[in-house]
């Protein structure tokens, strides 16, 4: 049986991240979507470990290996400008490489899910570059919804799920 958990990131955890979110930046890139940078931009140590110092970054372990991260924020986001205090919003969710297909996607979006629940707070909103299309139809086979688009040099499909349907398929 796989063993799956989520915690928070530290220090330790950096050399691991960086890979994660290279494998993600990678994949982003090969489906035309630049809205972390270009092929052989990617992520440095010292740009992860400041995100982990600045921001709630998650690390999740497979079996005792790190295969995915996000951070989850609940402060006003600024693809959604202002809003009432009533969704968390998921960032920089990646799968390392060898582990896309197994549900890890979903098995971290409904973990947010249950945390901005705890919050008491109705939804969870994430956002993607509109031109990624295989990444927009993921979110939306995952029962994200489409509630508008915002353009800031790219323009971001703003996406947002009800936490009442979190899935029950763990």
């Amino acid at each position: 049986m796989t063993k799956r958990l989520i915690r928070i990131a530290g220090e330790r955890d950096v050399p691991a991240l960086t890979q994660i979110r290279n494998d993600a930046h990678a994949k982003k890139v090969a489906h035309g979507d630049y809205a972390w940078g270009k092929e052989g931009d990617g992520f440095s140590e010292r740009w992860v470990l400041n995100n982990v110092s600045q921001k709630e970054v998650y690390v999740v372990e497979q079996d005792g290996t790190s295969v995915g991260t996000f951070s989850l924020n609940f402060d006003d986001d600024s693809h959604w400008d202002a809003q009432e205090p009533i969704a968390g919003y998921v960032h920089g969710l990646c799968v390392r490489k060898g582990f896309n297909g197994q549900g890890l996607g979903r098995f971290m979006l409904d973990w947010c899910a249950n945390q901005v629940s705890g919050m008491n707070r109705r939804f969870v909103r994430l956002d993607c570059d509109v031109q990624n299309s295989e990444l927009c139809a993921y979110y939306e086979s995952l029962g994200f919804i489409r509630v508008g688009l915002k353009p800031d040099g790219y323009v971001w499909s703003l996406y947002e799920k009800p936490v009442d349907e979190i899935s029950t398929n763990r």
